[in-house]
């Protein structure tokens, strides 16, 4: 990931920790080879939603150059479209 996508994660953190169904994104981090089923299993192991994403925004910076493009697009997909444009605005 470019360390200017990473640098919108970090700004953005606060907003999809506190609304971010993780659930709702990872099997199309899974379908894109983003996430594997590892992480998928720890990230599910949290108890509480919001240490569900705080896992996976730690994760999402070491998974290459398309993980950033691909999580903006699941969020879409997932309806969480605000997020997915303060994350393209930031």
């Amino acid at each position: 990931m470019q360390q200017a996508d990473a640098e919108r994660l970090r700004k953005n953190r606060v907003d999809i920790v506190a609304d971010l169904d993780v659930h709702t994104v990872l099997d199309r981090l899974i379908a894109n080879s983003i996430i594997v089923s590892e992480d998928h299993e720890l990230i599910s192991s949290k108890p509480t939603s919001q240490e569900r994403a705080r896992l996976l925004l730690d994760i999402l910076p070491t998974r290459g150059p398309h993980a950033f493009g691909v999580f903006v697009q699941a969020l879409r997909e997932a309806n969480y479209g605000w997020l997915a444009d303060q994350l393209d605005n930031k």
